[in-house]
């Protein structure tokens, strides 16, 4: 009985101990702040509104406003083609955004001679050239794709529904045409994705559904009736398509996903998956084929966390994930994308790395109050205000301009030229990392690998660095194999001269009945690893291990994190971030301490043979083989990279296994366990730590409240 109150009372005072401690834990990592492309606040404009702002009716020459558009469009020859919804008509300008003569389309004769009409216009596409050349509008409420003659905007055919059992609506709000004449239409309300027709308007099949979020029960329901789960959350649809104008045959699609997707489209973003991705690009089987090698994927705004801040005008900015209401390609593989809650335009290249971000809501010259859709004019961008009824137009500036033709020459190949232009676009905005990165391309096929490593580094690459890295050390191995081998000789013979050594050492401390050293009771850890169950007992029973060499082991456990922390090659620590020996010190002693000490209160319940000392030897002697593995591992960072990365990883794995076997047994061993029971002891001491851990935390909260209000009570009596 006294010696469980003793061990309570232990309990305690290692409760109160362990307080002063937290503090250390509390220590944070520090870290390397870096910005990200698109989010640099001083990085210079790519696109500026031109002329005197919106192009109003009034502007542009119109016979009434226009009355909730809904969609631009723009050809070759630079005429421009908005889809009046509300007044059911599509408005054709020309290259200077003036009406044309014949401008207007709202009534013509159909094919069976009869005068006709729109019934709720949503957008155009306009196919430039070949034998499927024409104005293609979706008439959503009458249920049909009309088709103009794109010069003189003469009726040539309507396309409606198809003939097929699959086809269960069809309100077309966005279509396209690619290159071999397939029609890809996005309904207003369907469950399948995009409608793939042929030219002449017969079914082929649908592709790139929108994925469904199936969770909780709604999981097991759906292995039941799939049916069922799937009427019960038809996610939503496709509300722009756009063609690749770079193959002709490819097909973006944006979708706007409800709130109840807000967080898987979150993920989508940082996770770089398709599945819940706002904007996709499709083949013809529906496949994603979008590369997404940016930090983050194509989707608008990634800071969403950034964003809850008030304006000049004490207005709440817009918060969450961008909704992106429309896509545009444009030359060379770039693309552009409107975030219609913000009013933003994002820019991307055919890699998926973000290239700029311009425009605003707002009343200001060149914002958008509210974005409905997107188009390019050659290299002008168009922005189709829903709000001001008007559209805005931006030129790109001379840093746009360098940045275009740096991607020109680099999708030539000529890589040279490219460079020279690259070049000047860091000058102009250092915190550009796609430039880094085709300049450090750029530097690797001229085989100059370490300045291309440089570039890398600069946009945290580790993917190009570590193909840069393996060419000069394979250059390194070819200079100096003989050398590079001698030392690897060199080094593992000296390993195992060492542990020679220390298991002569060991044999003679085994057989000398004196008083052993320090260097005897250290070496014997070298023994134990190796022999665990008779160096456990012998650990105990012949007290070959002491205090003094536990703490010597705990201290290179230490100093082995610590040097993981700071040693790590570029590839395993891009951001350069790093832990104080501090935070290193409580990483290892608060796990261990709360290890030996519930392990010792537990043991008390279960019989345990071990007293708090033997404990805390055997639990230190456990990581004997711990700081060696580290070392090896952290040396081998500095060599390996790439998929050889995975070697690093497996040293540690072995270490963190092999020294948690060893404490396991040791734990057997020193308390005379059966090893089922000692199974359960190890998984009543974790519990034990837990517990620990929340009493510590319950007494730093009230010494924290405590000490608050004393503080209070000070104040208000010194006022008084």
């Amino acid at each position: 009985m006294k010696k469980k109150i003793t061990r309570i009372f232990v309990l305690v005072c290692a409760l109160m101990m362990l307080l002063p401690i937290s503090a250390f834990a509390a220590i944070p990592y520090s870290t390397y702040t870096y910005s990200i492309d698109g989010l640099v606040l001083d990085s210079p404009d790519a696109y500026v509104p031109s002329g005197s702002g919106a192009y109003n009716f009034t502007a542009m020459g119109l016979d009434k406003d226009l009355s909730a558009p809904s969609d631009i469009e723009a050809d070759k020859e630079g005429n421009v083609y908005i889809t009046d919804k509300g007044n059911n008509r599509i408005v054709v300008l020309d290259k200077y955004y003036k009406i044309k003569d014949n401008g207007y389309i709202e009534k013509f004769v159909n094919s069976d001679g009869v005068e006709d009409s729109f019934n709720t216009p949503t957008s155009t596409f306009v196919v430039d050239d070949g034998d499927y050349r024409g104005l293609y509008v979706c008439d959503k409420g009458n249920k049909r794709i009309v088709v103009f003659d794109q010069e003189t905007l003469e009726f040539k055919r309507t396309i409606g529904q198809p003939r097929s059992e699959l086809v269960d609506s069809y309100d077309p709000v966005s279509c396209v045409v690619d290159k071999y004449g397939r029609i890809y239409v996005a309904p207003e309300m369907t469950k399948n994705g995009i409608l793939v027709m042929t030219s002449h308007g017969e079914f082929i099949n649908f592709i790139g559904a929108p994925k469904v979020a199936v969770e909780g029960l709604a999981a097991i329901l759906a292995l039941i009736a799939p049916a069922a789960v799937e009427q019960g959350n038809t996610p939503t649809t496709y509300a722009n398509l756009e063609l690749d104008t770079t193959t002709g045959e490819f097909v973006y699609g944006t979708i706007i996903f409800s709130s109840e997707y807000e967080a898987n489209q979150l993920n989508s973003i940082t996770s770089k998956t398709s599945d819940y991705s706002p904007v996709r690009l499709l083949n013809a089987n529906g496949t994603d084929i979008m590369k997404r090698n940016g930090f983050f994927a194509p989707a608008g705004e990634v800071a969403v966390e950034l964003n809850v801040v008030k304006t000049a005008a004490n207005e709440t900015a817009p918060t969450g994930v961008s909704t992106i209401k429309d896509v545009s390609s444009g030359p060379d593989g770039v693309w552009s994308i409107i975030d219609n809650k913000r009013s933003k335009v994002y820019t991307y290249d055919s890699d998926g790395n973000l290239l700029y971000i311009f425009g605003d809501k707002g009343a200001e010259f060149g914002n958008i109050q509210k974005a409905a859709a997107i188009t390019y004019q050659g290299t002008n961008i168009i922005v189709l205000d829903e709000n001001n009824r008007s559209f805005t137009v931006y030129r790109r500036t001379q840093y746009a301009e360098i940045l275009s033709q740096a991607i020109q020459k680099q999708n030539e190949r000529k890589y040279d030229e490219a460079a020279g232009l690259w070049n000047q676009v860091l000058a102009r905005n250092n915190n550009f990392d796609t430039a880094y990165v085709a300049m450090g391309k750029a530097l690797y096929r001229a085989e100059q690998y370490e300045e291309a490593m440089k570039y890398f580094q600069n946009a945290f690459d580790t993917e190009n660095y570590a193909l840069a890295f393996k060419e000069i050390r394979a250059d390194i191995m070819a200079e100096w194999f003989v050398l590079v081998i001698a030392i690897i000789i060199v080094a593992i013979v000296l390993l195992l001269k060492v542990i020679g050594w220390m298991g002569k050492v060991n044999k003679v401390a085994a057989t000398d009945s004196s008083k052993r050293g320090y260097l005897a009771e250290f070496c014997y850890g070298m023994h134990l690893i190796f022999h665990p169950f008779d160096g456990y007992w012998d650990l105990k029973h012949e007290k070959r291990g002491s205090i003094r060499a536990s703490i010597t082991f705990i201290a290179l456990t230490v100093i082995a994190f610590y040097y993981q922390s700071v040693g790590q090659g570029y590839y395993y620590n891009p951001q350069g971030t790093y832990s104080t020996v501090f935070a290193q010190i409580s990483s290892v002693l608060i796990p261990f301490a709360l290890f030996v000490i519930s392990n010792w209160c537990f043991t008390t319940l279960f019989d345990g043979e071990g007293s708090l000392k033997d404990i805390f030897i055997a639990t230190s002697y456990g990581l004997y083989p711990m700081p060696l593995f580290i070392v090896i591992s952290t040396v081998l960072t500095n060599v390996l990279v790439g998929t050889e990365a995975q070697i690093t990883s497996i040293i540690v794995v072995i270490a963190a296994i092999w020294m948690v076997a060893l404490i396991i047994i040791g734990m057997q061993v020193t308390h005379d366990y059966s090893m089922g029971k000692n199974i359960l002891t190890i998984i009543a001491t974790i519990v034990g730590m837990v517990f620990i851990m929340f009493i510590v935390l319950l007494f730093t909260s009230l010494i924290g409240k405590m000490t608050s209000f004393v503080t209070t009570i000070t104040s208000e009596l010194s006022y008084r």
